[in-house]
This record gives C-alpha cells, structure tokens and sequence, in this order.
C-alpha cells in the first residue's frame, strides 16, 4: 500500500470508530434485534439478491459482445463478474484493476482484444447509470426533504454537466476514445511509450468499442446494457436497504429506502479514493437516514450489514480470481504478454 492508501484507511478506521463510539448502544440493540433467524438465514438473503444482480450486470456485458455464447460460457461470464468486481470491494480505484481481469477470465471462448472493448463500453455504461441513480436520488429527496429549490437546482445542474460530459465520452468512442484520451498525455511521454506497433493495437481496440455504434441494432445493445445497469442495480439496493431497515424492527416506505441508498451511493461516489469506503459507507446511511427523522445508529447498523455482505462477496470473488490462477504472479506475467500479443 501506498502512504496515501494507509492514510487514508487510517482516516477511515478512525470515522469508523467515531461513528461506533457515537452510536454503540443504539447500534448494539439494533443488531441484538435482527435475532439468530437473521444470522440464519435472512444474511443470506440479502446476500443473495445480489447474486441475481451479478446475473444481470453479467447480461448488460454480455450484450455488449456480437458473438453467440452459450449457456455454460455465460455462467463463465457471471463468474468473471464477481471476480472483477471483488477488486472494487476493496478500493474503488480497484474496480479498474479489475476489468482486464474479467476479459482474462473468458479469453477462452472470447478473443481478448473482443472482451477488453466489451469491458471498457460496460464500464463507461455503469457511470452513465450511476449519473442517472443520482438524479433519480435528487428528484426524490426534491418530494421528501425540505431541501432549498436553488440547492436541488444547482446540484441538477451539476450532474447534468456531468451527464453531458460521459456522452461526450460516448461519442468518442465512436471515433477512438483510447487513441484520444493518450494523444492528451504530453507528447514526451507518449513518445517514449508508443510506437507503431503499440498504436496499431490501440486502434484495433477502438475498432473494437466502435462496433457497438455501427447500425442501429449494435446500439440498441448499448440501450439494452444500460438498462442491466440501472434497473437491476436500483432494485436490489433499495431492497437490500428496506429488508435490513424491516429486519431491525423498523418500518420504512421503500421510496424511504430509495433515497437512502442513492444518498450512499452518491457520497460513497464523491469520496472514491477511500479504501473500501472504510468509515464513509457507514457514516453515509447514518446522514441519510437522520435527514429523513430516523436513528443515525439505524443508518451506521445499515452499514454495517451492507459491509458483512461486501466481505461475503469480496471472499467468493477472490477466490475465483485464485482458482482461475489471475492471482498468481507468474502467471500475470503471461497474461500481460497475452493481452499485448492481442
């Protein structure tokens, strides 16, 4: 880890133990609530909602590539997902790392140049769905929060700005958006690092992510995978959310539900750099959840919850990273010579 990794998780575990030192009885009757039927089983099916989600997510990439999968290559496909996104339990810096990993993952059945443009269109779609979870979450607390007219109106702005600006990415990537965005990097440096070879695979990996926009049914794809990536995502957060809140003993209508968890989502988003949301997570569902009259200790036990099922999925994400042999540092090395190969 860098110095500014373990600053940072530093800063964290201490908002962690502020938050839990604020809260601890409350918390502590909250999670003495939820019962050894919790632990159980109900854990386990807040858990599970996201396997159904990993499904989907896996769909919307899925789409993204013009070449017929079969049943058993797409359980491949779900596997490579929750591989990949194990990464970004850990750090959301992470979550890069873990793209190439999920086209290493298929290369078997996928060429890899094919599942690496599939991966940077499926990542640039998860933003844009993100952008849009947000702007659902400011429309809903504009009816229920007693929020200003000119802060909603400013803060629409601001993600409209930012919406704009990921479909003027888009639009590059019709025309090259890898090609473009390391022309932007000083010519000295790009100089030292490219050459001809190196911008023949550049290009062809542009060609690749410029498939999706050629005619109008490679794009209704991108529709259909934004789609995967909004819906299935909202439904399973905000159920998540309601089940654990309904669990505790406490009654929350889900449009409640919703809010808090695109509030979380939204500042776990802004404050990104934080390893593992380490302390930001958990203070975000307490904020969302006192702004709405509610517990702050209800909002941290939230997160708490939320966190166990991270670890969860995290585990089974890295162990099928370590049985596919990602993990292991001789064979990075022949991946890496794999994909420049490619």
């Amino acid at each position: 880890m860098t110095r500014t990794k373990i600053a940072f998780t530093i800063v964290g575990i201490i908002i962690l133990a502020v938050l839990f030192k604020a809260f601890q009885t409350e918390t502590i009757e909250y999670l003495s609530r939820l019962g050894w039927e919790f632990w159980a089983w109900k854990f386990w099916l807040i858990a599970g909602i996201f396997l159904l989600n990993h499904i989907f997510l896996a769909y919307g990439w899925r789409v993204l590539i013009d070449r017929t999968i079969t049943p058993g290559q797409f359980a491949k496909m779900v596997l490579a997902r929750i591989g990949g996104d194990a990464t970004a339990s850990i750090n959301a810096l992470g979550a890069l790392a873990g793209e190439p990993l999920k086209a290493l993952f298929v290369r078997d059945f996928i060429p890899v140049k094919t599942a690496l443009a599939a991966v940077v269109l499926d990542r640039t779609i998860h933003t844009v769905a993100n952008v849009l979870l947000v702007l659902t979450g400011i429309f809903i607390a504009f009816f229920i929060l007693n929020i200003p007219f000119y802060v909603i109106a400013l803060t629409f702005v601001l993600f409209f700005i930012m919406l704009a600006f990921l479909i003027i990415v888009i639009i590059r990537q019709r025309t090259g958006i890898v090609e473009y965005l390391i022309t932007r990097f000083p010519k000295r440096l790009v100089g030292k690092i490219m050459n001809e070879s190196r911008w023949e695979k550049v290009r062809a990996l542009d060609t690749e992510i410029g498939l999706i926009f050629t005619s109008r049914d490679t794009t209704r794809h991108f529709y259909v995978s934004l789609a995967m990536h909004y819906f299935p995502v909202l439904v399973s957060g905000v159920l998540e959310v309601y089940l654990i809140i309904t669990f505790a003993g406490v009654k929350i209508p889900l449009h409640h539900s919703l809010f808090v968890y695109i509030f979380g989502l939204f500042l776990t988003s802004a404050i990104f750099f934080m390893p593992a949301n380490i302390g930001t997570s958990e203070g975000s569902f307490s904020l969302a959840l006192s702004l709405l009259g509610y517990s702050p200790a209800l909002g941290f036990s939230v997160g708490i919850i939320r966190r166990l099922r991270s670890f969860v999925w995290s585990a089974i994400g890295m162990l099928i990273l370590m049985y596919a042999g990602l993990l292991k540092k001789e064979v990075a090395n022949a991946e890496k010579k794999d994909i420049q190969n490619t």
